[in-house]
């Protein structure tokens, strides 16, 4: 009786160990590596806009955070202004096909109107994001950027003058809180979500690890399970990759 409840426990192991473990669905995965080139945008932002170069006139102040959004299954970067010229919200995500990314503008002094919806092309950490249909008074373009080594952002907001020409209609200046905040790991601890900086512990089976943001903390402790599991299969793909190279 001993060897045959011994034989059904090796049969049970080997069936539970050829069974791969839960992982995030394909979408999210798809959409964070998709997103992967913006990670450097998470992070606290403190800036001044400026209608016209070289000139205060008209000048505002705005803080911007950047943050991973994950929803149904999908995530998004979403920028929250305090207060916005133009829009109090950014959400940027990648588009049904993948192959190009959305941006969702909430309207700061109208919480009630339309969003407007921009579609962006992005090269390197460059958002460039033209509008469907912009509203009068609202950028029809809106192009983001990092310069500094990053720790710069400039946000360029522009009116459309022909189908094919824009103009400035103003220009935020923002640098980021914490010379090293949310950029991309190179040494430190590395968000165990999106591979950023790891600003924030978590736990999970009595180990400690580490996100870059709100979002990433709140998908983690929703499905640490999944999240541990997709940040292994990422990271023996990494291995694999430079032991080829």
């Amino acid at each position: 009786m001993k060897q045959v409840f011994a034989v059904l426990l090796c049969v049970a192991g080997a069936f539970w160990s050829s069974t791969s473990p839960a992982t995030e669905p394909k979408q999210l995965v798809n959409d964070k590596k998709l997103l992967a080139p913006l990670q450097a945008y998470v992070g606290e932002w403190r800036g001044i806009g400026l209608p016209k170069r070289g000139s205060n006139q008209g000048a505002w102040s705005e803080t911007a955070e950047w943050t991973w959004k994950f929803a149904e299954d999908r995530a998004a970067l979403v920028a929250t202004l305090r207060p916005g010229k133009y829009f109090e919200r950014l959400e940027v995500r990648p588009d049904a096909t993948g192959a190009t990314l959305v941006v969702d503008a909430f309207e700061a002094k109208s919480p009630e109107s339309p969003v407007v919806h921009y579609r962006g092309k992005l090269k390197d950490s460059e958002l460039e994001a033209t509008a469907v249909d912009s509203p009068e008074g609202l950028p029809a373009r809106i192009t983001i950027r990092l310069v500094a080594g990053g720790d710069r952002m400039l946000v360029l907001y522009e009116r459309r003058l022909s189908p094919d020409s824009f103009a400035r209609m103003a220009e935020v200046g923002s640098t980021r809180k914490g010379s090293s905040f949310a950029k991309q790991a190179t040494s430190g601890p590395e968000c165990v979500v999106t591979g950023g900086m790891g600003t924030i512990a978590v736990e999970h089976d009595g180990k400690t690890y580490f996100v870059c943001c709100g979002g990433c903390k709140d998908l983690f402790e929703e499905d640490p399970v999944a999240v541990l599991a997709d940040y292994r299969e990422r990271k023996a793909a990494e291995k694999a990759k430079q032991a080829t190279d």
